[in-house]
């Protein structure tokens, strides 16, 4: 898994090393490692304890320290080694257990060395917890299907990933241009299904719709669907199933004295006249 990169947002803690280079009247490259109380140590100036830092916040104060220390010096603060972290990946995943990663890693990260949710395993509720609290609650639609990254959250030593069971599964078949089964929240209706499926294809007939959804008894329903709009008001149930039928069409090539030779697409029954 290649290392994420580093921005100065990263939190610095035990285990990172620094690398100071003064340029000036005093020049020097020195290798700095945090240390288990969460400071550094600055050659000719001390203690400065930069733990729980941003990289960012840490490279001003201790650029601040060398401006007093030192006249006509420019310092400059790099990263050069990064902690390993230990977490935990539990719940519905694919590979449950502990996994050590850097400390730049995020979520997605974990997930990957993981092998993300199991087939019983949610997409769509993923909990970062940390210290026994739910601190993030993560969604890889968002990801998966609108384009959108929002794994803002960084490991941290100790912090538990668990994958939720799935939930409301419902199969999207028939003439749309992604048949598959996704996974849809409470408060979303069957439109959003039809949506996930990247929408119909030109060969949908829209006369031709059908849910199948079980009964309170145990039976398959089959519910006749008029007009798309409907799904707008049908919540999902569990293992629901969203039909459309898909126009029969076949590819006829002519050839020969013919105005127009070619190939020709025609509706499943039609003879020869209507290519």
């Amino acid at each position: 898994l290649n290392e994420p990169n580093f921005d100065g947002s990263y939190v610095l803690d035990f285990g990172d090393v620094l690398e100071l280079q003064l340029v000036g009247q005093k020049s020097s490259i020195t290798k700095i490692p945090v240390k288990r109380d969460g400071s550094i140590n600055i050659p000719d100036i001390g203690k400065v304890y930069i733990a729980g830092l941003s990289l960012g916040k840490a490279e001003d104060l201790i650029s601040k320290k060398i401006d007093i220390a030192f006249i006509g010096v420019e310092s400059f603060i790099s990263l050069v080694n990064v902690r390993d972290i230990q977490i935990i990946v539990a719940g519905n995943a694919f590979n449950p257990g502990p996994y050590t990663l850097n400390g730049n890693s995020n979520m997605f990260h974990a997930l990957s060395v993981s092998g993300g949710p199991s087939p019983m395993g949610s997409f769509r509720n993923i909990d970062l917890i940390r210290n026994g609290e739910i601190i993030d609650t993560y969604d890889l639609y968002q990801t998966f299907i609108y384009g959108k990254t929002n794994f803002k959250s960084r490991l941290r030593s100790g912090d538990l990933i668990f994958i939720r069971p799935i939930q409301n599964s419902v199969s999207v078949e028939g003439a749309v241009n992604r048949p598959l089964t996704y996974e849809l929240n409470d408060d979303e209706n069957l439109s959003k299904a039809v949506f996930f499926a990247n929408g119909l294809t030109n060969e949908a007939d829209l006369s031709d719709i059908s849910l199948f959804r079980i009964g309170q008894k145990g039976g398959v329903q089959k519910i006749k669907i008029y007009n798309m709009k409907e799904f707008e008001d049908l919540s999902a149930n569990d293992n629901d199933k969203v039909s459309i039928r898909r126009y029969p069409f076949k590819t006829v090539s002519i050839r020969g004295a013919v105005a127009n030779p070619g190939q020709y697409v025609i509706r499943d029954g039609d003879g020869i006249k209507a290519a």
